[in-house]
């Protein structure tokens, strides 16, 4: 993707969720964006087309190379799976814990956008269930991965189905609560802890900022206190790694995963 193209992706996004604020429809601009798009996945942020050895553990091999310390090379490659997705799925911890009993374990995938996630969550060997706010994302993402059996449903986080609590043994959101604010932000996170099954996973993937940090612009970076939150709802803080991307000057994100408590509300 060109430096033009991703510069016009951004402008467009920012346009738009600018509108829709103002509008009282804070929600309303995901859609808007992917109609706007008309098929073309470099006019998403954070799209691009699912191809061949684009996701999964080839994905993860292939860009290891690129790796130094704790710096990742480009986790916001278009067109992929994001990498410190990819570098959790691969732990030897969670390897361990994907070892369900009697089944697959379930995982949700939460802002699916156009399905790379959820693909690499299905390659690893999770039941996947993903779902976006935008109807014409879901549609687009089905259509992209329709060779993976994957469940897309059109859903808002913040109204989801009765049928969805606790359901989920791994809740994975990447990119998502930091495209909200107010109080849309603070109902949402409540909202991801509520479709957690006991003892399951909570996994955020987030840009980061320090909590005396204003940020200049969109998107908001999740500070860790609000990450701290988390616990208050029944779960127990178990990895937490920050890492600096490759742009001048570097962004700060981060990856944090809680487990549920087994008598959590």
């Amino acid at each position: 993707m060109s430096e033009d193209k991703r510069k016009e992706a951004r402008k467009r996004a920012d346009r738009l969720r600018a509108e829709f604020k103002e509008k009282n429809k804070p929600l309303d601009w995901f859609e808007a964006l992917y109609q706007e798009a008309d098929g073309d996945p470099e006019l998403i942020p954070w799209g691009g087309d699912i191809g061949a050895g684009s996701l999964g553990k080839e994905s993860l091999k292939a860009q290891n190379s690129t790796k130094q310390n704790s710096t990742f090379h480009n986790p916001w490659a278009h067109g992929q799976a994001r990498l410190p997705l990819l570098e959790w799925l691969d732990r030897d911890e969670q390897k361990e814990w994907l070892k369900a009993p009697n089944s697959k374990r379930l995982a949700l995938d939460v802002g699916c956008g156009l399905g790379h996630n959820a693909v690499a969550l299905h390659k690893a060997g999770y039941q996947v269930t993903a779902f976006d706010i935008s109807e014409t994302a879901v549609k687009w993402a089905a259509r992209n991965a329709g060779q993976f059996p994957i469940e897309w449903e059109a859903q808002n986080l913040l109204k989801m189905p009765e049928g969805w609590s606790q359901r989920f043994d791994l809740v994975s959101e990447t990119f998502t609560i930091q495209a909200l604010y107010g109080e849309e932000r603070e109902l949402a996170i409540k909202a991801l802890t509520k479709l957690v099954s006991p003892k399951g996973k909570l996994l955020i993937i987030c840009r980061g900022r320090r909590d005396d940090e204003i940020p200049k612009t969109p998107p908001l970076p999740l500070m860790p206190s609000e990450l701290d939150k988390i616990e208050d709802y029944g779960f127990v803080s178990t990895f937490r790694k920050e890492y600096l991307d490759n742009k001048t000057p570097a962004n700060l994100h981060f990856v944090a995963e809680f487990t549920a408590e087994s008598d959590k509300e």
